[in-house]
């Protein structure tokens, strides 16, 4: 086992800090498959092409970029006030 497989398990054993990559259930695809058709809806091109970039990292099991999750971040701040 590696030395990060090591702190893995020692993380999320003995402090319950969850050390494991994005699945493809992460809370930033998830938000962003719910924000994608609200933001074609709303012709706000640049969120929905940030939501696409977002799953896609998903997808291929990375971590989104921040500026992407930003954008999406934004978008649902903007628009339920």
């Amino acid at each position: 086992m590696t030395a990060f497989g090591t702190m893995q398990n020692f993380l999320a054993r003995d402090s319950g800090i969850a050390a494991t990559s994005a699945t493809s259930d992460s809370i930033w695809a998830e938000t962003a498959r719910a924000v994608i058709e609200q933001a074609h809806n709303f012709g706000d091109e640049v969120t929905v092409n940030a939501c696409q970039r977002v799953i896609d990292d998903d997808s291929c099991g990375d971590l989104p970029a921040q500026s992407d999750v930003n954008v999406v971040l934004s978008f649902l701040d903007l628009h339920t006030h």
